[in-house]
């Protein structure tokens, strides 16, 4: 199983899809395959906004709480708007895992089994941008059963920060976070101070000293 298919509507940068004909789509959609993907971009062109939105939908676990506030609805020519929603696709799900997800799943024409988890985000009070209210339900529509606390595990993911927001980290003196590299000599997070220089036995050269770097 595999996330196969990202869509948003009205969610940050991204608009509604086409409503009548002639429309133009504002609407994310992406499609990743099996592996690993990458994305590729200009400075603020959804990059970030892509993978708040998978964030979001599969409640990914991180150091930080991510809380939905009224920056994350899209505002256009016509206003703010004032629901989004968040769709996550996985197809190639194995006969074990069809069989694990079989009250959640869609059978789709083409005959093939996917899993769609849908989040629908309403903002209550425009002048209370914290007042939101959220529900994530499976079907492509969002209007299938909810998941359980089974199905979510076996959906369990990890966000990993930038590596800008990881050098910030590094740059905070004074406390140890868990998630921080260690130097392979001494086994301290990086940014400790050296310790003292030993004085030396004999005039010969001595050759410079390596460091490695290991994260846990």
């Amino acid at each position: 199983m595999y996330l196969a298919h990202v869509r948003a509507e009205n969610f940050r940068i991204f608009g509604s899809a086409p409503q009548r004909r002639g429309d133009g789509d504002d609407s994310l959609r992406i499609d990743f395959g099996p592996g690993i993907s990458v994305l590729v971009g200009e400075n603020d062109s959804g990059k970030t906004a892509i993978v708040d939105a998978i964030r979001l939908c599969l409640l990914t676990t991180a150091a930080d709480f991510y809380r939905i506030t009224k920056d994350d609805f899209h505002a256009g020519g016509n206003g703010r708007a004032d629901t989004f929603t968040i769709t996550c696709a996985f197809r190639g799900l194995t006969v074990q895992e069809q069989g694990t997800f079989l009250e959640l799943v869609t059978t789709e024409e083409s005959g093939e089994t996917a899993l769609y988890v849908t989040l629908k985000a309403q903002l209550m009070d425009p002048l209370r941008p914290s007042r939101v209210s959220v529900t994530t339900r499976t079907g492509p529509d969002g209007k299938g059963p909810e998941l359980d606390g089974a199905a979510w595990e076996l959906l369990k993911a990890t966000y990993f920060r930038p590596l800008r927001d990881a050098e910030a980290e590094l740059r905070a003196g004074g406390r140890v976070a868990a998630d921080r590299p260690a130097c392979a000599r001494c086994g301290q997070a990086v940014g400790h101070a050296r310790p003292a220089p030993q004085p030396r036995r004999s005039p010969a050269r001595t050759k410079p000293v390596s460091y490695a770097m290991t994260t846990s």
